[in-house]
């Protein structure tokens, strides 16, 4: 494993604003930048992000990490595979090795990664001639079939069940992959003659299969893996793991129907592309576009059924604030068939010309009423204007109504007089505040604020206190002590770096980190807040000892007792002194 100079090394040489900005767009406000925060449902900024400390800190839900943290919950990394993208990223050399996850889903998570091999060796036999040269006439050449992973499955019942058993999988696991069905106790595999498109989750793991006929069939054009345990199609965009880095670099994500469209789409160079595959788009779904790019065009099928779904994405995408933009293909087309018969050229500009949210939905209602009859335009401006109402952006609300006016003559005063007037979107970052506490919880918070940052606070901590009495902040302190010891210095984002998976202690730090306290250390306060601290200990164990000075029959154990009683009391009118 990386010793902690080294980790300290790759941390120090990376900026935290820098590199979240990478994934999502901050706003500087005072010292410290703000955005959206992806780690639950946010819907205006409240993640703080300090570069002076170099730590960020979501006021709302209380997630709390460093740059290593940041990068290994938003891309669902291990700890290891995130320091080991830091450390290219800050041009360090390290080796991390492989090490051996242990997942209770791994058998399944195998099993997929045989059969991958499997149907891919099949596409390349004299079996997978048709099939190849199917995909060959479809303008699918050899480097992206390799690239998708495209397989075939045979037209044999159970190739690939019989393949499974031999590598010692049980029937029940078999069963449980979905790759294997079982009726009248025999087992049989589920894809037969079919092309084969793996389907991956958020890290490129194989977890199911978009099935395609291919030669001729009239039986269901697709068929993909029924869900199981690591398999969730809502959870998932397909090609994600592949797409991310382009997204993130162009700032923009186009969202399509089906794997055939995002592969068509790459032919022409057009990399940038996730797929919600042809399930409803959901929340889970809108979640992980708003970590892509922070342009979104939604590219789905020209037909009845790809306006349900565009209407759907654009509903879940405005909830969490985005605003979408709009491709519509003509001819009911979809992405796939639109790049053969139209071509790549045509195919990037319709991208590179989008319609706005209100654009889509004008053109929607245009076909609703009939604009030459009065009371249908009545009707139409009206409904115009309940959807502009919705628009939070003020410039694209403000050009809406104006194009409203200029396309239907009606005074722009009268159309502006009809809206609801939106209070503007002042934000304001409250600091979060810790609940009324007595005087012992805010000195032990306070204590472990100037703790984090100032060494000669540790060892104040260390003379004079034994423990903190809140069990939470008794750890912290404990670890801050521990990691001072062990480096001879504090610093938060290192702090955070060593505390690993205690997940309680981090978010503690977050917390603590959000006080808004003098920045210059008063040393008399400081004393104040540990003579409180030693003050709520004394009570505490003179309780104790009262207590058990009740229970003790004993006379000579009753006596020590109260003497050592006696001896707190003194203390304490010493230090009152």
């Amino acid at each position: 494993m990386v010793d902690s100079n080294t980790i300290n090394e790759i941390r120090n040489n990376l900026d935290i604003v820098d590199i979240i900005s990478t994934y999502l767009p901050l706003t500087p406000k005072g010292k410290n930048y703000f955005g959206i925060c992806p780690f639950h449902d946010d819907h205006s900024p409240s993640m703080s992000v300090s570069r002076e400390r170099q730590i960020y800190t979501c006021w709302s839900c209380g997630a709390t990490g460093n740059v290593f943290k940041f990068i290994q919950d938003y891309e669902n990394i291990t700890f290891v595979e995130a320091l080991k993208k830091c450390a290219d990223m800050a041009g360090i050399s390290i080796n991390v090795g492989q090490p051996k996850k242990i997942n209770k889903n791994q058998d399944l998570y195998d099993i997929y990664s045989l059969s991958q091999k499997f149907y891919q060796n099949n596409i390349n036999t004299e079996k997978g001639k048709k099939a190849k040269e199917y995909l060959h006439n479809r303008k699918l050449d050899d480097n992206v079939i390799k690239e998708f992973g495209i397989g075939l499955s045979l037209n044999e019942k159970d190739m690939l069940t019989k393949l499974l058993k031999s590598k010692g999988y049980d029937e029940k696991t078999l069963v449980k992959s979905g790759l294997v069905n079982e009726n009248n106790y025999v087992l049989n595999d589920v894809y037969r003659n079919r092309i084969m498109f793996p389907l991956y989750d958020l890290n490129g793991k194989i977890i199911g299969y978009n099935g395609r006929v291919y030669n001729g069939e009239t039986e269901n054009k697709y068929v993909n893996s029924k869900e199981t345990d690591i398999f969730k199609k809502r959870e998932l965009l397909y090609n994600y793991h592949r797409a991310k880095e382009e997204c993130r670099h162009k700032k923009q994500v186009i969202i399509m129907e089906g794997p055939m469209d995002v592969i068509r789409a790459y032919t022409v160079g057009v990399k940038n592309c996730v797929a919600s595959l042809g399930t409803a788009f959901g929340k889970e779904q809108a979640m992980l576009v708003r970590k892509l790019g922070s342009d979104v065009i939604l590219c789905f099928d020209g037909d009845e059924a790809g306006l349900k779904a565009t209407k759907s994405a654009i509903e879940e995408l405005t909830k969490l604030g985005i605003i979408p933009k709009i491709v519509r293909l003509e001819n009911n087309s979809d992405p796939d068939e639109y790049i053969i018969n139209r071509g790549g050229e045509e195919f990037i500009s319709k991208i590179n010309n989008p319609m706005n949210v209100m654009e889509f939905k004008e053109s929607l209602l245009k076909k609703e009423f009939d604009l030459n009859n009065t009371e249908e335009l009545a009707n139409y401006i009206n409904d115009m204007i309940k959807e502009i109402n919705n628009i939070d952006d003020e410039i694209l609300r403000e050009v809406s109504i104006k194009k409203l006016s200029d396309e239907t003559k009606i005074d722009i005063n009268l159309l502006k007089s009809k809206l609801t007037k939106k209070e503007k979107n002042i934000e304001i970052v409250v600091k979060k505040e810790i609940k009324k506490t007595n005087k012992y919880i805010k000195s032990e918070i306070n204590l472990l604020y100037y703790m984090l940052q100032n060494v000669d606070v540790i060892k104040m901590y260390e003379k004079k206190i034994t423990h903190m009495p809140t069990e939470t902040y008794r750890h912290l302190a404990f670890q801050i002590d521990c990691f001072y010891k062990e480096n001879g210095f504090i610093n938060i984002a290192d702090f955070i770096t060593y505390l690993k998976d205690d997940e309680k202690s981090i978010k503690a730090v977050g917390d603590i980190m959000e006080l808004d306290l003098p920045e210059k250390i008063n040393y008399e306060e400081i004393e104040d807040y540990l003579d409180n601290i030693r003050e709520y200990n004394e009570r505490e164990q003179l309780n104790i000892y009262k207590n058990k000075m009740k229970e003790e029959k004993d006379y000579k154990k009753k006596l020590e007792l109260a003497n050592k009683r006696l001896e707190i009391k003194q203390r304490r009118e010493e230090n009152a002194r």
